[in-house]
């Protein structure tokens, strides 16, 4: 995690060196803000340095009173799934306080290494944590799963602390035992469902929250100065059709003729995945049942671009295998590949 470290006093800066020396030896990175040795001068406001650390950190921890950062984190607050995580301990380090992002952030588990660090208690307040009970977002944080709908993580909670054993659904094998309060017997109206469809079943999956592993690789193929929009066009229509949500998307791959292609390198910039590219004869040497052209085959030296990059990006991963063949529109050239994935648990 980037972490930054901010104090009000003398006792606090004291606490600040100690908590930071603990995180970077755990292999953190920590910028310390305040005044003494080793802290960085606040030359700003205390709004304009929480906003800025809400852009650039993962965590924030405030030494000092809780209204503090109450006040400063209020306005920049946007959700659980892009808020940093915000813990406060008071200027001696007796106690450590999970203020925001608990799960998703990492709060809870800071705010017990903080505490744990500078000799104080951590003070957990979130109901599953407390009451030992499984937690929907915590569960999809460890696997690597994303969220589909954040709202039905407090009905999957709220269930679990009822006491109601949860529904258990996956498209994918299964290696590990559930935890006790999930099952894949359980027929009520609250469950998970682990798959990279992006909608349910209507009336049997469609009520569940589904959590999406990052495993979808797209090839993709395109004409020279082909704009980064119709390469998005492309890639939503393909994904629509075949009911695969954008959140499965792991990487995108091509030829390396494409490498510098600035509507591709500007959709994997947006899209916030890696770019894969491979030279002609390393495509052609991979072996399948491909969509073959002519007249691709003579621009590129390869008959398939988009089928043979996706799979030939999944296998380089570690395995994988086509689900959609090459779909065409606007010069646009669109395939995808699924990595081998088990829910490991």
């Amino acid at each position: 995690m980037r972490i930054a470290v901010i104090c009000f006093t003398e006792a606090g800066a004291s606490t600040a060196i100690t908590l930071m020396e603990g995180l970077l030896k755990e292999g953190e990175l920590c910028e310390g803000f305040g005044k003494g040795p080793g802290l960085k001068p606040l030359t700003s406001s205390l709004g304009e340095w929480t906003k800025e650390q809400f852009i650039d950190k993962d965590g924030i921890v405030f030494i000092g009173a809780m209204g503090i950062a109450v006040r400063s984190i209020a306005p920049y607050i946007k959700g659980k799934s892009v808020d940093p995580a915000v813990v406060v301990l008071d200027d001696q380090g007796r106690f450590s306080i999970s203020v925001l992002s608990g799960h998703l952030g990492g709060a809870n588990e800071l705010a017990e290494r903080s505490a744990k660090i500078t000799g104080g208690q951590a003070v957990i307040t979130t109901a599953t944590d407390i009451h030992g009970k499984f937690a929907a977002d915590l569960f999809a944080k460890r696997l690597g799963l994303a969220i589909s709908e954040l709202n039905m993580v407090k009905k999957v909670s709220a269930a679990v602390l009822r006491g109601e054993t949860v529904g258990f659904h996956s498209d994918f094998p299964i290696d590990g035992r559930l935890p006790e309060e999930l099952s894949l017997d359980a027929k009520g109206d609250t469950g998970l469902y682990i798959t990279i469809a992006d909608s349910g079943e209507k009336g049997k999956t469609d009520h569940l929250l589904r959590l999406i592993p990052k495993i979808l690789i797209l090839g993709i193929g395109c004409r020279k100065n082909t704009s980064v929009t119709a390469i998005k066009d492309g890639v939503t229509r393909v994904l629509k059709e075949h009911n695969i949500s954008s959140l499965a998307i792991a990487g995108c791959a091509s030829i390396d003729l494409k490498k510098e292609e600035e509507g591709l390198c500007e959709f994997a910039r947006d899209t916030g995945v890696p770019f894969y590219t491979y030279p002609a004869e390393i495509l052609a040497g991979i072996e399948g049942e491909f969509t073959s052209s002519s007249f691709v085959k003579q621009i590129t030296g390869v008959d398939n671009v988009c089928e043979r990059a996706a799979l030939c990006c999944v296998k380089e991963l570690g395995g994988g295998k086509l689900i959609v063949k090459k779909e065409a529109a606007a010069g646009v050239t669109v395939a995808a590949a699924v990595l081998d994935w088990k829910v490991m648990i």
